[in-house]
């Protein structure tokens, strides 16, 4: 694996194998304990655009890669639950690795559904113990929507050849293993691969440019000729969308929704610490201090309900999403899972957006200062809010309240 355009290369100790014998007992306790190291330090990193490879090595030794392990397969066997929860507080301290998790939990997930058991016997306890961190390689651009293809893979042997290029393969420089959909050459048949990011064949771009969600690594990754065994090149039921299974769908969906609250509780953070201690008054205010204005605690309050309302309606959708788990199978339970999550993502986006632009409202001009960095909030959150449009979560909102209609089971679904 070669990385090109950064004279960084990924730092050993985000690839390290953690010490043996870690056991995770409380992993929203150990969520909250690194929110407040990633907070440090976040802006700057922001800023000079720098991956946060320090802060993956620490995320990586918290056994939190194995939350969505089965316990038979040595990890945690967390719920949407307990996931939500941790990626909320992981996001409100540094909502780029929030992002990073959610291809990790996603892979795991969909190794689940698709791999055959001795497949996942293999591979899931590396997962578990920390050893392997997921990235993808999932989108690409130039083709005619997000569910078209050109990354193929040609029958090699006992085994297949990866050709392609894809983009958007967030948290690539902190990933050991990548997992994204291609198409059989010469067919519509779609298949997901999981490949080594040091397999030979393999290159890392780090070239991502987008405004918000800087330090997440969202670039591009290259295939040429990398070998994939028929384990690792799995067939895929959703022909369409390449990787949507009933729960992996959700799971990459709610990950996605608790890094928007993520941002709007770390927004509102930062506007309540500013007014506290730095905010000045209007001089045509009755007040003597800012925290004391009633158009300064009316617009926190009003940031406080919509972050409030985004967490509940989350916590709601993870709840929902632990339904459909305990009810495979059940199209009904599945799909308003799925709906609910639609929308507490569309909420918490609003919220996140809404939180990062009216803080500058509160705070006065002092806080557009680059050295705050009070600016990535909104940027982080606008990013993210186009992955997946908002418009079509509410759309089958209205249309299964008006006529009954479950949201298609996808990828983005």
């Amino acid at each position: 694996m070669t990385t090109t355009e950064s004279s960084t290369t990924p730092s050993t100790a985000v690839r390290s194998t953690p010490l043996p014998g870690i056991d995770l007992q409380d992993p929203v306790r150990v969520a909250e304990g690194l929110r407040d190291e990633f907070r440090a330090g976040a802006a700057e990193r922001d800023r000079e655009r720098a991956f946060p490879y320090e802060q993956c090595a620490a995320f990586r030794a918290s056994g939190l890669l194995g939350l969505m392990v089965p316990r038979e397969y040595g990890g945690y066997g967390g719920t949407f639950a307990e996931l939500m929860r941790v990626v909320i507080a992981i996001s409100a301290g540094d909502s780029n690795i929030g992002q990073m998790y959610q291809l990790h939990t996603g892979g795991i997930r969909l190794l689940q559904e698709f791999a055959p058991p001795d497949v996942q016997a293999r591979w899931l306890p590396r997962f578990a113990s920390g050893e392997l961190w997921i990235t993808n390689a999932y989108s690409e651009v130039g083709t005619r929507s997000v569910n078209d293809f050109s990354t193929t893979v040609t029958r090699d042997g006992a085994g297949w050849r990866l050709n392609g290029r894809k983009f958007y393969c967030t948290g690539s420089l902190a990933g050991d293993i990548t997992f994204g959909p291609c198409r059989v050459e010469g067919s519509d048949e779609v298949r997901v691969f999981y490949t080594p990011t040091d397999a030979e064949g393999v290159t890392i771009h780090d070239d991502w440019s987008g405004f918000g969600q800087r330090t997440t690594a969202s670039g591009t990754t290259e295939f040429r000729d990398v070998w994939i065994p028929d384990e690792l090149c799995l067939g895929s039921p959703d022909t369409e969308g390449g990787g949507g299974g009933d729960v992996t769908s959700l799971n990459y969906q709610a990950v996605h929704t608790g890094v928007f609250v993520g941002i709007a509780k770390n927004a509102l953070e930062d506007a309540v610490g500013f007014v506290r201690t730095k905010a000045r008054v209007w001089y045509e205010s009755a007040s003597e201090r800012a925290p004391d204005d009633r158009y300064t605690q009316l617009r926190v309050g009003e940031m406080k309900t919509a972050v409030d309302a985004a967490e509940l309606l989350s916590l709601r959708a993870a709840d929902l999403c632990d339904e459909a788990v305990a009810h495979l199978g059940d199209a009904r339970i599945r799909g308003e899972a799925s709906l609910v999550t639609g929308q507490a993502r569309e909420a918490a986006a609003e919220a996140a957006m809404f939180t990062g632009s009216t803080l500058f409202k509160v705070c006065g001009a002092g806080s557009v200062l680059e050295k705050y960095g009070f600016d990535r909030h909104w940027r982080n959150a606008r990013t993210l809010s186009l992955h997946n449009p908002l418009d079509f979560k509410l759309m089958h909102a209205g249309d299964y309240l008006l006529n009954g209609t479950l949201p298609p089971v996808d990828s983005y679904n």
